[in-house]
């Protein structure tokens, strides 16, 4: 491994696990990892001799989202939008779980939503806080979000940057099992393993039916999102400010639990 390893893999049999590895900052997605994630996922997608993608994130965060460090030094102009990484999980033919460890926000959160389901740990929290920052979401959140828990419970997320917990995310449908952070990638394995097994043909036929469905139900909520997103812009000093109070919200929400 390298400085310059954004990303990890590491391959058992069939499952390909692919790491963010930027723990220093919670594995915040700047436009090095952003690209890494990218590309690394495209390698796995299209790898014949992959049936599963676990993606998860070292040293206990799983993404905290956007670098805000390194977009407070640009600001934000949604016109000069490409894919970026979130869209290439979603667009994934081969099944993605997510192996959720510690926070999981805003372009975090996206990520997380971006994968076919969750796995989650006790330490695994999740928030939206797009409109503290002051952009509007980009990668898919409004709709995987509302999809997902429900429009009542994504408009309470995205309007007060509220951190829930894994017991309230389990409950909610937004992940699917919460295990022991030790037994996360273990557990991870355990359910690519079952999936190998299954006779790969059908799996896929069933897994594009799935993916015709949910195209359906938020297909038409991602676009107007992301022409949303395509006109807005914020200035550098604006998310600076909004950055620093987003983290020190963070800090607060976390301690009180």
């Amino acid at each position: 491994m390298t400085p310059t390893d954004l990303v990890l893999v590491d391959r058992t049999d069939a499952t390909a696990t692919i790491t963010l590895n930027r723990p220093d900052a919670r594995n915040a997605l700047s436009r090095e990892l952003d690209r890494q994630l990218r590309d690394r996922i495209i390698e796995a997608d299209d790898d014949p001799e992959i049936s599963v993608i676990l993606l998860a994130g070292a040293g206990g965060a799983f993404c905290a989202g956007v670098d805000l460090k390194e977009l407070a030094a640009t600001g934000f102009t949604g016109d000069d939008r490409t894919e970026n990484c979130i869209d290439r999980v979603a667009a994934c033919t081969t099944p993605v779980i997510g192996l959720v460890d510690g926070p999981a926000v805003t372009g975090g959160f996206e990520l997380a939503l971006a994968c076919d389901f969750l796995i989650a740990s006790p330490t695994a929290r999740f928030a939206d806080t797009h409109s503290r920052v002051g952009i509007v979401p980009g990668g898919g959140l409004t709709a995987r979000l509302a999809d997902t828990v429900g429009i009542r419970r994504a408009r309470q997320l995205s309007a007060t940057g509220q951190y829930i917990d894994a017991p309230t995310a389990l409950a909610w449908g937004l992940v699917n099992e919460v295990v022991e952070s030790a037994e996360l990638l273990t557990r991870g394995i355990q359910i690519a393993t079952t999936f190998a097994a299954a006779e790969s043909r059908t799996l896929r036929a069933v897994w594009s039916l799935y993916d015709g469905m949910s195209a359906d139900a938020i297909a038409d909520g991602v676009a107007r999102e992301r022409a949303t997103n395509a006109q807005w812009s914020a200035a550098m000093e604006a998310v600076a400010e909004a950055g620093a109070a987003v983290i020190e919200h963070g800090r607060a929400q976390n301690r009180e639990r």
